[in-house]
């Protein structure tokens, strides 16, 4: 299972975005990832490889999934240890 890649023995301190890298790392998904502007709702990894869409049924408006896509892309870019587009530091 992927979040094996999450367990260590609880004398080993290790940042939790390290630890979702390597998850991720685990399953071949390379970070940052991206929204897919020509797939509204398509998140792709640092590859252009998909990773997941968001609203696959279409129920929803296209602002509103990309609004979607790209809170989850920041989250997990963000968790991850990367800094948000359009900050300075």
């Amino acid at each position: 299972m992927a979040t094996s890649a999450l367990t260590m023995p609880q004398h080993t301190a290790v940042a939790a975005s390290t630890l979702f890298s390597a998850a991720l790392s685990h399953l071949n998904i390379r970070l940052p990832l991206r929204h897919d502007e020509t797939h509204c709702g398509t998140l792709v990894d640092a590859d252009g490889n998909m990773v997941f869409v968001v609203d696959v049924n279409r129920e929803r408006s296209d602002a509103e999934v990309r609004d979607i896509a790209e809170l989850l892309q920041l989250a997990i870019n963000v968790h991850a240890g990367f800094k948000p587009e359009g900050t300075n530091g």
